[in-house]
């Protein structure tokens, strides 16, 4: 006999204040639900199902619809047993310091090459390059940049260039298609914005870099990552583990923001992001900010705004 009815562990439900939802991370689907729904599910992943479906003599037809539902949309299964079924714990760890960069660069002002030693040290899986310049002998120094970085722990690299004309994309195309650790080149400034190229990784923008810098991303996005879920536990992933260095060598938390952390010819990375001041804004998690922390979709939703403290454990986002 069928005595228990199990959530799959890649379904998990977050609860709102006017509503809940069950997000299944394997699907890559949301479904929203009332919260007496969510009572129901807690009681069915705690006891046998007959005892639950007993509690419920009087609403029986409620019952019945939920279990429905949630049979339908292939939430749940049923077992005899519920000790093999071992449920995705709400915890995230990661072995690196720096997860991600993104480094502005004019050819002066640091040594972009110390800066990326470092975040290999730090562990650091992806670096954004934005090259502010470029000429026909700054080419030879962003080869010699990308052969610096040829033995590093980088998973993937995007290089940001100014476009000048078709004739010279193509050959910066030609000259560093080989190097596998870049997965995108992105030209700015561009007349047309279109992707390009069998391999995809040639992307054309209008945007000048300006408006690159300052622009936010689209906060009405959804996002269906279960790694992303569990980090939201307890940080902000727009601002964990991440690091800007703007082309004054300044270190920030977001390229975009106005504080700065300390400046890269005066001090070491490692030195700048393990001060309390520079991680604040990593474990600003979404539970903490007000008018976020109630929402069903606070952990399928960037927060890029900066969040001010406004009691010892609540915070607001900044205008």
């Amino acid at each position: 006999m069928n005595k228990f009815l199990n959530l799959f562990a890649f379904c998990k439900i977050v609860d709102g204040t006017e509503q809940s939802i069950i997000c299944d991370f394997q699907k890559l689907s949301i479904k929203y639900i009332p919260n007496s729904m969510v009572e129901v599910i807690k009681k069915l992943q705690g006891n046998e199902y007959l005892k639950v479906k007993e509690e419920f003599n009087d609403q029986k037809s409620v019952f019945k619809s939920y279990v429905d539902f949630l049979i339908k949309e292939k939430f749940v299964f049923f077992s005899d047993e519920r000790d093999n079924f071992v449920p995705i714990e709400n915890y995230w760890v990661s072995p690196e310091i720096i997860n991600n960069a993104i480094l502005e660069y004019n050819f002066e002002n640091y040594k972009i090459e110390e800066v990326l030693d470092q975040l290999d040290d730090l562990n650091c899986k992806f670096v954004e390059i934005r090259f502010l310049d470029y000429n026909n002998e700054k080419l030879l120094q962003i080869e010699k940049i990308l052969n610096h970085c040829n033995n590093f722990g980088f998973r993937s690299m995007r290089l940001f260039l100014p476009y000048i004309d078709n004739k010279t994309v193509t050959k910066i195309y030609h000259k560093f298609k080989e190097y596998k650790k870049v997965e995108v080149f992105i030209f700015y400034n561009s007349p047309k914005e279109k992707l390009t190229y069998k391999t995809h990784n040639t992307v054309f923008v209008k945007k000048i870099m300006d408006d690159i810098r300052t622009s936010n991303f689209n906060e009405k996005d959804i996002i269906i990552d279960l790694e992303y879920y569990l980090e939201a536990q307890k940080h902000n992933p727009y601002y964990n583990k991440k690091v800007s260095i703007n082309y004054l060598g300044n270190v920030k938390n977001c390229i975009k923001n106005k504080a700065v952390f300390g400046n890269i010819n005066i001090s070491s990375l490692l030195s700048i992001v393990e001060t309390k001041s520079f991680q604040e804004l990593w474990y600003v998690s979404h539970d903490k900010i007000s008018g976020i922390c109630t929402s069903e979709m606070r952990y399928n939703r960037l927060v890029q705004i900066p969040a001010i403290l406004t009691t010892p454990f609540q915070f607001k986002v900044s205008t």
